[in-house]
């Protein structure tokens, strides 16, 4: 997708929740938190480009929805347009439109005219494994998040019916038919419109869900503040001291293999072990660094101290300081 394209695109999913997202918010999203997600929404954070494997997926997109066609007989439409539901904070993208038989087109003018749509995946090798949760093909077995988002399409779409389309690995193609389920889809609607309105419009972030995460969303602790820890928490603490022992514990074991062995390898680049390469211990490329505070200060000698001083606070800046976890003294040596 062009660069203009995607900041459409971008621009487009601050309006609502799309399908992929349903599956944030109900925590069943393998890549994404909640967190992150109404980071996004609010524009805190910024669009995260497209990855390699994301763009191999939009690459490829065209080639599954062509092998869908041949397989199955039946023509597929692209829809452009932007979904939006006429109730919940719900908008999407399809990939395709499947066009019924004896039909020319499954939309005109942004109407659809068909009962049945198709999305089009990619997936590693290694999700058709013994432990996957990728049914038979024929089945409706999908990852729960790429159900949820089908639902959220056939809500937008008014669909009864939804192929799912995926590339395993480059090697197997399954198809799987999903059936609109209105129950589950009165659920997906009712979470949207609660989330958004709970953390969008009311622009309160929901929980974080890592130490990263806590970090953004408290970056300065309260003065004062004091937090009678839950049993939970206080587990927690131990199960923090005990691993730092251990590792104060490894390092001091590491250290003293590394003051046996340094020596040993001498000035060598290649150390061979039993007839094969075991190790390598040879310097990086060389960088070169530059001291801006050396030259900032030849530059600045001679110079008036107002002037001095005027520059210098042009270019000085409060850094806060990152909150530190300090264990209690009790705690580390229990």
């Amino acid at each position: 997708m062009p660069d203009d394209g995607r900041t459409q695109f971008h621009a487009e999913r601050l309006q609502g929740l799309g399908g992929s997202d349903l599956a944030v918010i109900l925590g069943l999203n393998p890549w994404k938190t909640p967190f992150s997600l109404w980071q996004e929404k609010t524009q805190r954070l910024e669009p995260i480009d497209e990855t390699l494997p994301m763009k191999f997926g939009s690459y490829v997109e065209e080639f599954v929805a062509r092998e869908y066609a041949e397989r199955t007989g039946q023509r597929v439409q692209r829809f452009n347009a932007m979904l939006s539901h006429p109730k919940a904070p719900l908008i999407g993208h399809v990939d395709r439109l499947v066009i019924p038989d004896g039909q020319k087109v499954a939309s005109y003018k942004r109407e659809i005219r068909t009962d049945k749509g198709l999305e089009c995946k990619t997936a590693s090798a290694f999700a058709a494994g013994r432990d996957s949760e990728w049914g038979p093909s024929g089945t409706d077995q999908v990852l729960p998040h790429y159900l949820i988002q089908s639902s959220a399409y056939m809500a937008l779409t008014g669909c009864a019916h939804w192929d799912l389309a995926v590339l395993i690995g480059n090697h197997d193609f399954r198809i799987y038919h999903l059936h609109r389920d209105q129950e589950l889809e009165s659920y997906l609607l009712e979470e949207a419109d609660r989330w958004w309105q709970a953390h969008v419009v009311a622009d309160t972030p929901p929980d974080p869900q890592s130490e990263l995460e806590a970090r953004q969303r408290w970056p300065r602790h309260q003065a004062g503040k004091v937090l009678t820890a839950t049993v939970e928490v206080g587990l927690q603490l131990r199960q923090l001291a005990q691993i730092r022992a251990d590792m104060r514990l490894l390092e001091a074991r590491e250290k003293a293999v590394k003051d046996q062995l340094y020596p040993a390898l001498a000035n060598a680049e290649v150390v061979i072990y039993g007839g094969e390469e075991a190790a390598t211990y040879r310097a990086n490329k060389d960088s070169q660094k530059v001291d801006y505070q050396g030259v900032a200060v030849e530059l600045m000698t001679g110079m008036d101290p107002a002037d001095q001083a005027r520059v210098l606070a042009a270019y000085t800046r409060t850094v806060p300081g990152a909150r530190v976890l300090r264990l209690a003294k009790s705690l580390e040596a229990a």
